[in-house]
Formats: C-alpha cells, sequence, structure tokens
C-alpha cells in the first residue's frame, strides 16, 4: 500500500512480521508500519554484532519503484541532483530528489539497470515520492516512461557487517566478491531469484538484497542458519539509528526534509550543477553551491551522562545558533553524539558550544565526521 498505511490507521506489516514476533522482537509503530525496534538482547547487543560479525535487517517497508521506457534514464535524472545517466548497468547511487525551492523530498538510491532503473525510496515517503514522480512524468516532455510500483512484489533485507560476505559464500550463484562498493549483481541467494548490491547505512561491508515477497521467511531464515557460527543476529531500528548516526549518515525527516537543502545537509557531492541535462531545483541548488548556505549540518560530541537528542537546542553563549537534528549514546565510542542544524559562522571546527538537554547545558564540540572511523564498507 503506497502510504504504508492500511485503511482505517492500521499499521502495515511487511512479510517477515511474523518472524519478528516469533524472534520476541518489540514491535513499534514507523512511518505506518509495524516495525521491530530492537530484540531480546537489546540494541547495544545489535549494534556490537553489525561492528564485529553480522546483523540482519528487514527493510521491505522501503518503496520500491521502476522507471521503464525509452525515457527512463533521462526522466529519473530529471528527478535527482545526482547523475544516474553517468551509471554503467550494475551500478547505483545516492542522491536526493528535491522539491523545486531545493528542499528534499526523500534521499533515495537508484539502480541502473540496461533497460531501466529501480529507485528505492524511504517508507515514511512513499506516498509523496510515488505522487511526486507520477506528476513529474504527467508534465515530462521527453521520451515515454512507464512507472511501476514493485514495493508490494519485493521485500528487501538489509545483510551488514565485516563478516557479512562470508554468511553468504557458496550460498549465492555469483562471484560476490567481484562485486564493487555500490555496484550490484542479479542472481541467486540460496536458489530464490535476487538483486544482490553492496551497500548500506551502517558503515561495514553488506548487501542489500531485493528478492520475491513471497520468499521472504524462507530466506530471512536461510540466512540466520548460514550465518549462526558467525554471530549473525537479527537487528531492528534501534541499532540501525545509532550505526547509521555513528558514520553521520543523514535521516530523512531529522537531518532531511522539504525545509532543508541537500547543501546544508552536506550532501553537496550529490548534487551536480555541471551537467548537461537540467534537473528540479537545479538554479537553487547551483546558487547556494557558489554562495553558501546560511545553516549548516555539523558533527558534535559530548561527554557525560546526560545524552542530545532530537529536536534539543544549541546555544553559543546565550545565543540560540541551531537545533539537534539526531543525537545519541554511541556505543563504539562510548560517548554522546550529535548532529546538528548551526549558524554557518559557528560551524567551523573545533567549535564549542552548548546543548539544552531538558533544561541543562551540557558542553558539545564541533568534531569531523564520521565518527567512527573503523568500518568496514569498501
Amino acid at each position: 500500500m503506497g502510504d504504508g498505511q492500511m485503511a482505517g490507521g492500521e499499521l502495515c506489516k511487511t512479510p517477515l512480521h511474523g518472524e519478528h514476533r516469533d524472534l520476541g522482537g518489540k514491535l513499534v509503530p514507523f512511518g505506518g508500519w509495524e516495525m521491530p525496534l530492537q530484540y531480546a538482547p537489546g540494541i547495544l547487543a545489535e549494534h556490537e554484532a553489525v561492528r564485529t560479525a553480522a546483523g540482519l535487517f528487514d527493510v521491505s517497508h522501503m518503496g520500491r519503484y521502476e522507471v521503464s521506457g525509452p525515457g527512463c534514464f533521462g526522466f529519473t535524472n530529471f528527478l535527482v541532483t545526482n547523475n544516474v545517466a553517468k551509471l554503467d548497468p550494475g551500478r547505483l547511487l545516492y542522491t536526493p530528489i528535491c522539491n523545486e525551492k531545493g528542499g528534499v523530498l526523500d534521499d533515495v538510491t537508484a539502480y541502473r539497470f540496461e533497460d531501466r532503473v529501480l529507485v528505492v525510496v524511504n517508507a515514511s515517503n512513499r506516498a509523496r515520492i510515488w505522487e511526486w514522480m507520477t506528476q513529474q512524468s504527467r508534465e515530462w516532455d521527453g521520451d515515454a516512461v512507464v512507472l511501476t510500483d514493485r514495493s508490494d512484489e519485493l521485500a528487501q533485507i538489509a545483510l551488514q557487517g565485516p563478516k557479512a560476505q562470508e554468511v553468504v559464500l557458496g550460498r549465492i550463484g555469483a562471484d560476490i566478491d567481484s562485486v564493487g562498493y555500490y555496484h550490484f549483481v542479479e542472481t541467486d541467494l540460496f536458489g530464490v531469484p535476487a538483486l544482490v548490491s553492496r551497500n548500506g547505512y551502517t558503515g561495514e561491508d553488506g548487501f542489500e538484497i531485493y528478492f520475491p515477497a513471497k520468499s521472504a521467511v524462507a530466506l530471512w531464515r536461510d540466512l540466520l542458519s548460514a550465518g549462526q557460527s558467525l554471530g549473525i543476529v537479527p537487528a531492528g531500528l534501534g541499532a540501525r539509528d545509532t550505526l547509521r548516526l555513528e558514520m553521520a549518515y543523514c535521516l530523512y525527516g531529522n537531518e532531511l526534509s522539504p525545509e532543508i537543502s541537500p547543501i546544508e545537509a552536506g550532501l553537496g557531492w550529490t548534487v551536480k550543477q555541471k551537467r548537461k541535462d537540467p534537473f528540479i531545483a537545479q538554479p537553487v541548488l547551483t546558487r547556494q553551491k557558489a554562495e553558501g548556505t546560511r545553516r549548516r549540518l555539523v558533527g558534535f560530541q559530548t561527554e557525560g551522562r546526560r545524552l542530545p537528542r532530537t529536536g534539543q537546542d544549541v546555544y553559543a553563549a546565550d545565543e540560540k545558533i541551531g537545533i539537534v537534528t539526531s543525537g545519541c549514546f554511541s556505543p563504539s565510542l562510548g560517548h554522546g553524539i550529535g548532529l546538528a542544524l548551526v549558524g554557518a559562522d559557528h560551524a567551523v571546527p573545533g567549535a564549542t558550544f552548548e546543548v539544552d538537554v531538558r533544561g541543562t547545558r551540557v558542553a558539545a564540540v564541533l568534531v569531523d565526521t564520521p565518527f567512527y572511523k573503523d568500518g568496514t564498507h569498501r
């Protein structure tokens, strides 16, 4: 269901919902879906497993939209700020989709096939992006395109961790070692036809795996069984958030929104303003890259027991200079970390400021990102 919400407000469930329940997952609402926040061992144990062995995440709640037809590459390139047209088949990229004012509607991955593109969107934005793509296709004056929603047809699992490749070796019908970072292969895994791409949201080596939804339970169980001796664990949204924040990866709704541009969010590298073909928001974002922006996303760390959280105010002396977009205790580093959107004048290396943590000012210092620098991603 395109908006991730059933009629009457009932939460949607992925094909693996029963597995999460049977594994003791703590199920919570997320973007219109009922998803596991954590399993019995807890977030810290799941986080550690991904950093040292492997974790298995259900990300089937994300949207999967296929763009085909003779105009598929030109149309997709018009939608995104990055450059899909430069990709060879078998490669993917990360890119924002922006509105005309330069605000981010979603951050997506785009997979380049010989004759089509698969656009993978965040669960909370499934309806927004489908409607946006449909609207833009009606106004598109290039070669014809066909949009197909494959979200319900396909399931999606993320296998992440330094031992992720060991889990699939001997069970996959391809030379997975030859599949580089941000490359993918169409093959079979445990006899199931699958698209396997080497990328993820944790900073570790690993794969995003797409396959028929009807095979979800069998493949999930096979992966957990194959990785049991290696230390694989099922992992939920909690560990996914701490892992991505240690890498300073943006989360939609926190670091990105229709009111925040990719330049402000530190994603200027995804905005290819010198492309020959135009894209939505190109004039606005080109100007921002040239002139700078009034605010910038920065990383910071804190010490002590009081931890930064989303929405807390940031101060320099008595002046409010911004807001925390994400914050947590870093399991890998042992102290508080966060991302904040602050005035550009304060976004300088080594700058100090304070975070208002429930009425108490907590000292913070701006640091380079990623916070965690020992990830195994290729």
